[in-house]
């Protein structure tokens, strides 16, 4: 196998992080010739109500943007700050947008294996796959 041309890496920036992160440079062509992009996806803050809802959800995201971004850095210290990204939304619909967007060729994220009423419901990582118009590997990670 040649290796992906560009992946896309989901994010929870837990420890867990680490375990998709690895797995995801595995898929990596020889050559290093794969452009790997990190996104973190968090839901919109409540910041109010009324006519300036819009306005504070936009203060609200720059601070939380402050907060993620030197965490994604951490993460992976070695990727441009062009290949870090934060979104705001449903994880699921945000990384499809991002993938699709940026025309990557596969997604790596992480699943905790979910058993029982969320595994009927589904997960972020089902909803990614399902949904994807590139390959998607789930990396499981163990509890």
């Amino acid at each position: 196998m040649t290796g992906y041309e560009k992946i896309l890496v989901a994010v929870d920036l837990t420890e867990d992080a680490k375990t998709v992160l690895r797995q995801a440079r595995r898929l990596c062509g020889p050559d290093d010739s794969s452009q790997l992009h990190l996104i973190h996806v968090s839901e919109h803050p409540v910041t109010g109500h009324g006519n300036v809802t819009s306005k504070n959800h936009r203060v609200g995201e720059i601070h939380l943007r402050q907060e993620i971004f030197p965490r994604l850095q951490a993460l992976a210290d070695d990727l441009d700050a062009e290949q870090l990204h934060i979104a705001f939304g449903d994880a699921a619909e945000e990384v499809n947008r991002l993938a699709d967007s940026l025309g990557a060729h596969v997604i790596v994220t992480g699943s905790h294996g979910e058993r029982g009423i969320r595994r009927l419901l589904g997960t972020t990582a089902n909803s990614i796959a399902h949904h994807a118009n590139c390959d998607v590997l789930t990396v499981r990670i163990a509890h």
